[in-house]
């Protein structure tokens, strides 16, 4: 599609939240044809500068945003015909783009779009669905990668703020900024960078929290801020929840971070960490059931492998079996069951 086939005029009138007729029909066909991403972006941006006028200081990266209106439209069931939901999703996009776009003159864009304070900065979230690995770039030029089921949230004056919050598990690729250090907060810990290539593994179901570096130097704080830990390459740090102590080693980093690849790899690891990889992996609750399996361990890369495929080779390489017990369906209040795979020994 060229770009003079978009609707100039209907997306400028969108952008500001005067929805008419079919503008949800063109809207949804329009934001999810990621053929015309880039095209889209230049469009979008150049409307921006036109609302905004000569008060935008520099460019900025539209990909977070065109990712979220991606993420609202996909992947959100709308119970109704209603259309609030959606007139609030292109008003949350008006005003997130307006915060993007002026990093050094938020108060008049939050009060252009409807903002009521100067301190009252809109947040924003990238989400990665389940069974789905995302790229996110963030306003300041680090850029990463999103695991299953997790998101990043961070404020509109990230410029000046650098901060942002993870639950689940992501890579961070840090533009260096000394000035401004870079802080990923989880509920137990806050790693603080200037410039520097690491993983976050946080899941509220797990026990542990896990940062591993691959490049440069970041420092890691509890909560509580009775502990602090800096970290150098290939250095693995695992906070133990129960116990609110950390403790590192000596890793592989690359074997942490292949799942931005595509990639699931094992290092001679044992049957504890093959169940929790498999399980962020495929989405899936692993239970290992007794205790002789002091002996197994895993080397092995899978590509692109289903979980059927990756259980097939576990039980003909390792002395284990395994049961799907229940479980990958969707219930009737809409949660999602997690299919449950448990690891037994052959007999």
């Amino acid at each position: 599609m060229a770009n003079d086939n978009l609707d100039k005029e209907r997306l400028n009138r969108i952008f500001k939240g005067n929805l008419t007729g079919d503008d949800e029909i063109y809207l949804r066909k329009t934001f999810c044809d990621l053929s015309i991403e880039e095209e889209l972006e230049h469009t979008a941006k150049k409307q921006w500068y036109e609302i905004l006028r000569d008060k935008v200081p520099e460019e900025k990266n539209l990909e977070h945003i065109l990712y979220k209106i991606h993420y609202e439209l996909n992947t959100k069931q709308r119970k109704s015909k209603d259309r609030t939901k959606f007139r609030n999703i292109v008003i949350w996009v008006s005003r997130i783009a307006a915060i993007l776009f002026l990093p050094l003159l938020i108060f008049s864009g939050l009060q252009f779009f409807g903002g009521k304070d100067k301190n009252d900065f809109a947040s924003v979230e990238i989400k990665a669905p389940a069974w789905a690995r995302v790229r996110f770039s963030l306003p300041d030029g680090s850029t990463g990668w999103l695991n299953s089921g997790s998101s990043v949230k961070y404020r509109g004056d990230f410029i000046s703020n650098r901060k942002v919050t993870l639950d689940g598990e992501a890579y961070f690729d840090v533009k260096t900024n000394p000035e401004r250090p870079f802080e990923v907060s989880t509920n137990e810990i806050i790693v603080t960078a200037t410039g520097t290539k690491f993983n976050v593994a946080s899941y509220k179901n797990e026990k542990n929290v896990e940062v591993v570096l691959e490049e440069g130097k970041i420092v890691i704080k509890d909560r509580e801020m009775t502990e602090s830990v800096t970290m150098n390459p290939d250095d693995l740090l695992v906070y133990d929840k129960s116990t609110r102590q950390l403790h590192g080693e000596k890793v592989q980093s690359e074997k942490y971070i292949a799942w931005t690849e595509g990639k699931l790899v094992f290092r001679n690891d044992p049957i504890d960490i093959i169940a929790l990889r498999l399980g962020r992996w495929y989405n899936v609750d692993v239970e290992i059931q007794g205790n002789n399996f002091q002996d197994v361990r895993l080397r092995a890369t899978f590509i692109n492998e289903n979980l059927e495929e990756v259980l097939y080779f576990l039980k003909k390489a390792l002395p284990i079996d395994y049961k799907v017990i229940s479980g990958g369906i969707m219930c009737d209040d809409e949660t999602y069951k997690h299919k449950k795979i448990l690891f037994t020994t052959k007999q």
